[in-house]
């Protein structure tokens, strides 16, 4: 990487720009060289396997204060607050990642800092682990609905977010992914339109029940006509909307020829017209989201590795250039910020480690087959994340001693590593990340020097 500024210039484009630039061969060559080196993939596969035990943590947690009514479990375990101090602890690790990332990107620019906060998947990262911080000791408290809400809320933000950490290894998943979003984006005007239809649609079968004094003489059919007479603002809303997706009832609008009218024109104009419209909508956006592919891989890639370079110069007592963290911020002050991110990081590694062993604790909990389902399935990510990182480890270190002793006889080692890294391309092929050799440099090899001291030791990315 040898073009001080790109990235922080690339990420001012934005938009279509951004896509376009960053599957040329230059970006290409950029991003890879950023992403393949060793320290970064780590780091990325450590924060994807983090947000996986994020998101079981709270799951566990929401079963525990279900059968225990606490989230740590039964009494023998809750002093020990084994999902408490892993679910925090790696929420806090994530949570300081996207506060440097964000200051970093203001003190370059207002606009990339403004920026950051536009894109859905960079507010769903900050908003999940805020919740799950926010909400962990509100279980027991008497506002139910809210808690109820925000516990709910938190855990599709934290699904949204593991997925979000998947796109950018994998490519075909990010298509979807920002299928989805685009699809969202085209919609949304129709979807205000066919809200507004149905509310028309209620307010007028809501007239007719009250015109013909229905609501007043309810004995005959007080189970039907008591969702058109509700008191609830929204109750009359709640059945055109069941009639819209298919749970039709037709006994609620069979009281008058009146209700048949206004069931026969919802259903044509709602059912028949405005969602084969939305269908016709869905259909050309994701053809329009397949055909940029690549390019929406490629964005997801260069905003990673532009990220990733922003918390390094915030965090690196050099002088850079990238992002001009070193105008505003002391040398002292970076040094002490960098120290502060390493014991966070650690902190967070260890709190992976405990609450894997409070899940191998918890597969002795008796009464729930949940618990154990997820329990067990903690245990075999958490082996799977342990044996993967000190594979990763172990062929980087032994890489870098071939390289720097080419005439070493390490024969049997050698055959050792070529099984590890064989289970480690394996581990990507299974989670797709062989997709990502449609990014792949391998036309630009010729560009690489033999002996990079950021070469990635022959791994499969």
């Amino acid at each position: 990487y040898t073009m001080p500024g790109i990235f922080p210039a690339i990420l001012a484009l934005g938009g279509h720009q951004l896509e376009q630039l960053s599957t040329t061969r230059v970006m290409r060559y950029i991003t890879d060289k950023a992403i393949r080196k060793d320290r970064v993939f780590i780091v990325l596969m450590f924060d994807f396997f983090a947000s996986v035990f994020l998101l079981i943590g709270y799951r566990l947690s929401i079963e525990f204060v279900l059968n225990y009514e606490d989230e740590n479990g039964p009494l023998e375990y809750r002093d020990r607050n084994f999902l408490t101090i892993s679910t925090n602890g790696i929420a806090g690790y994530l949570l300081l990642k996207e506060i440097m990332t964000v200051i970093s990107l203001y003190l370059t620019s207002r606009t990339l800092g403004k920026r950051y906060f536009k894109a859905p998947f960079n507010l769903i990262d900050i908003a999940s682990v805020a919740l799950l911080l926010g909400s962990s000791n509100s279980f027991h408290s008497d506002s139910h609905d809210i808690e109820g809400f925000v516990a709910s809320f938190t855990m599709v933000l934290l699904w949204l977010r593991l997925m979000g950490a998947f796109k950018i290894l994998n490519s075909s998943f990010s298509l979807f992914l920002y299928a989805v979003v685009e699809v969202v984006k085209e919609i949304r005007w129709f979807l205000f339109f066919l809200i507004a239809a149905t509310f028309m649609f209620s307010d007028a079968a809501r007239t007719v029940v009250v015109a013909r004094g229905d609501c007043v003489n309810m004995e005959d059919d007080p189970e039907i006509m008591g969702e058109f007479c509700s008191d609830r603002l929204i109750a009359i809303n709640v059945v055109m909307y069941a009639v819209l997706v298919g749970d039709v009832a037709l006994d609620y609008f069979q009281s008058s020829g009146a209700m048949i009218a206004v069931f026969i024109f919802f259903t044509f104009f709602c059912i028949i017209i405005l969602l084969n419209i939305l269908i016709a909508i869905i259909i050309s956006s994701y053809e329009k989201s397949r055909q940029r592919a690549n390019e929406l891989f490629g964005r997801a890639r260069v905003e990673y590795a532009a990220h990733l370079r922003a918390r390094e110069q915030f965090l690196s007592p050099k002088e850079n250039s990238d992002f001009h963290v070193a105008t505003y911020v002391p040398r002292v002050a970076r040094i002490f910020l960098r120290l502060s991110y390493v014991t966070v990081s650690l902190i967070a590694l260890a709190s992976i480690e405990y609450g894997l062993f409070g899940a191998v604790q918890f597969l002795h909990v008796d009464g729930s087959h949940i618990i154990q389902s997820l329990s067990i399935f903690a245990v075999v990510v958490g082996v799977i994340f342990n044996a993967y990182g000190i594979s990763f480890v172990c062929i980087s270190l032994f890489s870098r001693y071939k390289r720097r002793n080419p005439d070493a006889d390490v024969e049997i080692l050698g055959r050792i590593i070529w099984v590890l890294q064989l289970g480690l391309n394996l581990f990507h092929q299974m989670l797709g990340f062989s997709t990502d050799k449609t990014l792949d440099l391998s036309s630009t090899t010729q560009l690489e020097s033999s002996d990079d001291a950021s070469s990635d030791g022959g791994l499969t990315i």
